[in-house]
C-alpha cells in the first residue's frame, strides 16, 4: 500500500471528517474510498461512447423540448403521489 498525502482547506477537511463519521469509516478509508470510485467511474466512462439506443433517445427528448413537451417538476410528482399513494 502506497501512503498518498494530500492537503485539503480546512473547511473540507471538516466536511470530510464529518461524512466518513456519519457513515463509520476512518477518514483514510472513507477518502480511499472516494477516491477508488471515482477513478473507477472515469476508467468507466474513458472512450465510452453511447449505443444507437441511448443516442436515439437522447434525440427524442430534445425533439421533444422543441416542440414544448414538456412536464413540470409538480405534474410529474403529483401523479407519482397519485399511482404510488398508500
Amino acid at each position: 500500500m502506497e501512503t498518498i498525502a494530500i492537503p485539503f482547506d480546512a473547511d473540507a477537511a471538516d466536511r470530510l471528517k464529518r461524512a466518513a463519521a456519519e457513515i463509520g469509516m476512518s477518514l483514510e478509508e472513507f477518502i480511499a474510498s472516494a477516491a477508488e470510485q471515482v477513478a473507477a467511474d472515469h476508467e468507466g466512462q474513458a472512450g465510452a461512447s453511447l449505443t444507437e439506443e441511448q443516442a436515439a433517445s437522447i434525440r427524442r427528448g430534445l425533439e421533444d423540448v422543441a416542440a414544448g413537451r414538456l412536464y413540470d417538476h409538480s405534474e410529474v410528482f403529483d401523479e407519482l403521489k397519485a399511482r404510488y399513494k398508500r
